[in-house]
């Protein structure tokens, strides 16, 4: 069988520079944590900057998905 290490729960995505847009906002991911399947995002709206720390994988596009499933 052999040694399998442990995952880690949470997955950095800011070094990847993921990004899309939605309407007139763009919003970055930052982090993926697996055990509850959230996401931390910036949105950018306009001028205004906020940072989301719940922000739900199934709110995201299918080519986003895509690109984030194997990890």
């Amino acid at each position: 069988m052999g040694y399998k290490p442990k995952r880690n729960p949470f997955a950095r995505l800011a070094a990847r520079n993921i990004s899309y847009q939605e309407g007139d906002r763009t919003i970055t991911l930052i982090s993926l944590d697996r055990v509850t399947m959230t996401l931390e995002v910036t949105i950018k709206e306009g001028s205004t900057v906020t940072t989301d720390t719940k922000y739900p994988f199934a709110h995201l596009p299918k080519k986003v998905k895509q690109e984030i499933h194997p990890l």
